[in-house]
Protein backbone atom coordinates (compact mmCIF):
# COMPACT_ATOMS: atom_id res chain seq x y z
CA UNK A 1 0.00 0.00 0.00
CA UNK A 2 0.97 3.63 -0.49
CA UNK A 3 1.75 5.95 2.50
CA UNK A 4 0.04 9.40 2.10
CA UNK A 5 1.64 12.80 2.24
CA UNK A 6 2.01 14.36 5.85
CA UNK A 7 -1.27 16.30 7.25
CA UNK A 8 1.10 19.92 6.70
CA UNK A 9 1.15 19.72 3.24
CA UNK A 10 -2.93 19.66 3.31
CA UNK A 11 -3.85 16.23 2.32
CA UNK A 12 -7.20 15.68 2.61
CA UNK A 13 -6.94 11.88 2.20
CA UNK A 14 -7.35 9.17 5.44
CA UNK A 15 -6.42 6.03 3.26
CA UNK A 16 -4.92 5.21 0.21
CA UNK A 17 -4.99 1.91 -1.39
CA UNK A 18 -2.77 1.39 -4.63
CA UNK A 19 -1.86 -1.99 -4.27
CA UNK A 20 0.18 -2.42 -7.52
CA UNK A 21 3.02 -0.67 -8.45
CA UNK A 22 2.66 1.63 -11.96
CA UNK A 23 5.28 -0.65 -14.28
CA UNK A 24 4.76 -3.35 -17.13
CA UNK A 25 2.66 -5.62 -17.59
CA UNK A 26 0.06 -3.58 -15.06
CA UNK A 27 1.28 0.07 -16.94
CA UNK A 28 0.53 -1.00 -20.56
CA UNK A 29 -3.31 -2.43 -19.57
CA UNK A 30 -4.14 1.04 -18.43
CA UNK A 31 -2.82 2.88 -20.95
CA UNK A 32 -4.58 0.50 -23.51
CA UNK A 33 -7.92 1.52 -20.93
CA UNK A 34 -7.01 5.08 -21.82
CA UNK A 35 -5.78 5.68 -24.84
CA UNK A 36 -6.81 2.73 -27.31
CA UNK A 37 -9.98 2.91 -25.30
CA UNK A 38 -10.96 -0.02 -23.86
CA UNK A 39 -13.66 -0.31 -21.51
CA UNK A 40 -13.12 -3.90 -21.51
CA UNK A 41 -9.84 -3.21 -20.17
CA UNK A 42 -11.15 -1.19 -17.63
CA UNK A 43 -13.71 -3.59 -16.11
CA UNK A 44 -11.16 -6.11 -16.08
CA UNK A 45 -8.78 -4.26 -14.23
CA UNK A 46 -11.72 -3.15 -11.70
CA UNK A 47 -12.37 -7.01 -10.84
CA UNK A 48 -8.62 -6.98 -10.16
CA UNK A 49 -8.92 -3.90 -7.80
CA UNK A 50 -12.26 -5.20 -6.00
CA UNK A 51 -11.08 -8.56 -5.57
CA UNK A 52 -8.04 -7.06 -3.55
CA UNK A 53 -10.32 -4.62 -1.71
CA UNK A 54 -12.71 -7.57 -0.72
CA UNK A 55 -10.25 -10.44 0.40
CA UNK A 56 -8.54 -7.88 2.68
CA UNK A 57 -11.67 -6.36 3.84
CA UNK A 58 -10.33 -2.74 3.06
CA UNK A 59 -14.17 -1.55 2.06
CA UNK A 60 -14.53 -1.77 6.07
CA UNK A 61 -16.09 1.99 7.13
CA UNK A 62 -16.75 3.24 3.68
CA UNK A 63 -20.50 4.06 2.48
CA UNK A 64 -19.97 4.88 -0.73
CA UNK A 65 -17.90 4.71 -3.95
CA UNK A 66 -16.98 8.38 -6.02
CA UNK A 67 -15.06 7.67 -9.17
CA UNK A 68 -12.99 10.55 -10.43
CA UNK A 69 -15.10 12.50 -12.71
CA UNK A 70 -13.83 13.54 -16.51
CA UNK A 71 -14.46 16.88 -17.71
CA UNK A 72 -17.56 16.84 -20.47
CA UNK A 73 -14.86 17.44 -22.97
CA UNK A 74 -12.77 14.61 -22.31
CA UNK A 75 -15.64 12.18 -21.40
CA UNK A 76 -16.78 13.05 -25.07
CA UNK A 77 -13.32 12.54 -26.55
CA UNK A 78 -12.95 9.24 -24.93
CA UNK A 79 -16.05 8.16 -24.99
CA UNK A 80 -16.16 6.57 -21.52
CA UNK A 81 -14.69 7.64 -17.62
CA UNK A 82 -11.81 4.95 -17.10
CA UNK A 83 -12.33 5.61 -13.19
CA UNK A 84 -16.20 4.97 -13.57
CA UNK A 85 -15.69 1.61 -15.53
CA UNK A 86 -12.95 0.59 -12.72
CA UNK A 87 -15.37 1.56 -10.61
CA UNK A 88 -18.32 -0.74 -10.99
CA UNK A 89 -16.96 -3.88 -10.30
CA UNK A 90 -15.18 -2.35 -7.54
CA UNK A 91 -18.85 -1.95 -6.10
CA UNK A 92 -19.92 -5.20 -6.84
CA UNK A 93 -17.28 -6.71 -5.52
CA UNK A 94 -17.85 -4.71 -2.06
CA UNK A 95 -21.48 -4.30 -2.27
CA UNK A 96 -21.08 -0.54 -1.79
CA UNK A 97 -23.25 1.94 -3.87
CA UNK A 98 -21.61 4.28 -6.47
CA UNK A 99 -21.90 8.26 -6.23
CA UNK A 100 -22.13 9.95 -9.73
CA UNK A 101 -24.88 12.22 -9.97
CA UNK A 102 -23.97 15.94 -8.56
CA UNK A 103 -20.75 15.11 -8.96
CA UNK A 104 -18.89 17.37 -11.85
CA UNK A 105 -15.59 18.08 -13.20
CA UNK A 106 -15.93 22.11 -14.34
CA UNK A 107 -12.39 22.75 -15.41
CA UNK A 108 -11.01 21.08 -18.68
CA UNK A 109 -8.13 20.87 -17.20
CA UNK A 110 -4.35 19.79 -19.20
CA UNK A 111 -3.96 16.12 -18.88
CA UNK A 112 -1.96 15.57 -15.34
CA UNK A 113 0.28 13.26 -17.85
CA UNK A 114 1.80 16.09 -19.57
CA UNK A 115 2.90 17.89 -16.12
CA UNK A 116 5.70 18.14 -13.71
CA UNK A 117 4.87 17.00 -9.69
CA UNK A 118 4.29 21.03 -9.08
CA UNK A 119 2.13 21.76 -11.68
CA UNK A 120 -0.59 18.84 -11.28
CA UNK A 121 -1.35 20.41 -7.69
CA UNK A 122 -1.60 23.72 -9.49
CA UNK A 123 -3.99 22.20 -12.66
CA UNK A 124 -6.25 20.39 -10.34
CA UNK A 125 -6.97 23.67 -8.31
CA UNK A 126 -11.11 23.99 -8.24
CA UNK A 127 -11.40 21.57 -11.00
CA UNK A 128 -14.56 19.66 -9.26
CA UNK A 129 -17.66 20.69 -7.91
CA UNK A 130 -20.30 19.01 -6.20
CA UNK A 131 -23.70 19.55 -6.28
CA UNK A 132 -24.92 17.46 -3.73
CA UNK A 133 -24.95 16.79 0.32
CA UNK A 134 -22.26 14.19 1.72
CA UNK A 135 -22.57 14.87 5.11
CA UNK A 136 -21.62 12.38 7.16
CA UNK A 137 -20.84 9.54 4.73
CA UNK A 138 -17.15 8.28 4.36
CA UNK A 139 -16.46 8.15 0.86
CA UNK A 140 -13.71 6.13 -1.40
CA UNK A 141 -12.41 8.33 -4.55
CA UNK A 142 -11.74 5.68 -7.12
CA UNK A 143 -9.14 6.16 -9.84
CA UNK A 144 -6.95 4.53 -11.94
CA UNK A 145 -3.49 5.50 -11.05
CA UNK A 146 -1.94 8.44 -8.33
CA UNK A 147 0.76 9.30 -9.23
CA UNK A 148 1.27 12.52 -7.20
CA UNK A 149 -1.91 12.54 -5.71
CA UNK A 150 -3.14 15.93 -6.59
CA UNK A 151 -6.03 14.76 -8.78
CA UNK A 152 -7.49 12.23 -5.78
CA UNK A 153 -6.38 15.30 -2.70
CA UNK A 154 -8.25 18.27 -4.90
CA UNK A 155 -11.44 16.35 -5.79
CA UNK A 156 -11.12 15.21 -1.78
CA UNK A 157 -11.27 18.83 -1.10
CA UNK A 158 -14.13 19.34 -2.98
CA UNK A 159 -15.86 15.96 -1.32
CA UNK A 160 -14.70 16.88 2.03
CA UNK A 161 -16.54 20.84 1.59
CA UNK A 162 -19.59 18.77 0.51
CA UNK A 163 -19.53 17.26 3.91
CA UNK A 164 -17.56 13.95 3.36
CA UNK A 165 -16.55 12.11 6.56
CA UNK A 166 -13.58 9.87 6.21
CA UNK A 167 -12.21 10.33 2.80
CA UNK A 168 -10.33 7.38 1.01
CA UNK A 169 -8.66 6.77 -2.34
CA UNK A 170 -8.14 3.75 -4.20
CA UNK A 171 -6.61 3.45 -7.18
CA UNK A 172 -5.36 0.14 -9.27
CA UNK A 173 -2.17 1.31 -9.29
CA UNK A 174 0.45 3.97 -7.82
CA UNK A 175 3.67 5.59 -9.13
CA UNK A 176 6.73 4.57 -6.94
CA UNK A 177 9.32 7.57 -6.71
CA UNK A 178 12.43 7.43 -5.71
CA UNK A 179 11.94 9.39 -2.38
CA UNK A 180 8.60 7.04 -1.62
CA UNK A 181 5.08 6.99 -2.93
CA UNK A 182 3.41 10.09 -3.38
CA UNK A 183 6.03 12.73 -2.43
Amino acid sequence: MSRCPRPEQGWRIQHVVAPFTYESPLDTHIQAMKFRPSRTMGRALGLLLGEVLESRGLAAGVDALVPVPLHRRRLIERGFNQAFEIARPVAAATGLPLIIRGIHRHANTQPQSLLAAHERYRNMRDAFSIRRNLKGLNVAIVDDVITTGATVNAFATSLREAGAGEIHAWALARVAHRDGPLQ
